[in-house]
This record gives structure tokens, sequence and C-alpha cells, in this order.
């Protein structure tokens, strides 16, 4: 899940610079905002896998 997470990071730093170089439309920053909230999400999502594998 990690790889997973570290792969939507990097989307969003390239989606960031891309959306800084792009002076007509705010539109890539919500990409920048989906891809870090992905990243957010698996990583969340690994953490309660391994805590619900721990239980067993």
């Amino acid at each position: 899940m990690n790889d997973i997470a570290c792969s939507a990071v990097a989307q969003a730093g390239l989606s960031a610079a891309t959306a800084s170089l792009d002076s007509e439309s705010e539109w890539p920053l919500l990409l920048v905002a989906g891809w870090l909230t992905t990243a957010a999400d698996l990583v969340v999502e690994a953490a309660l896998r391994d805590a619900a594998l721990a239980l067993t």
C-alpha cells in the first residue's frame, strides 16, 4: 500500500509542477488535492488493515 501511496504523492507533485506553470486555470490544483487525498486514504487503509490482522 505504501508504494501506491508514494505513487499518489509523486502524481501530486507532478500535478503541482504543472499547475505552477499553468496560469490560465485552477483545475490542476484540484488534481493535486485529489492525489494527496488518495495517498492519505491509502495510508489510513493500510494502517487499519495491519491493525485488523494483528487482532487475528
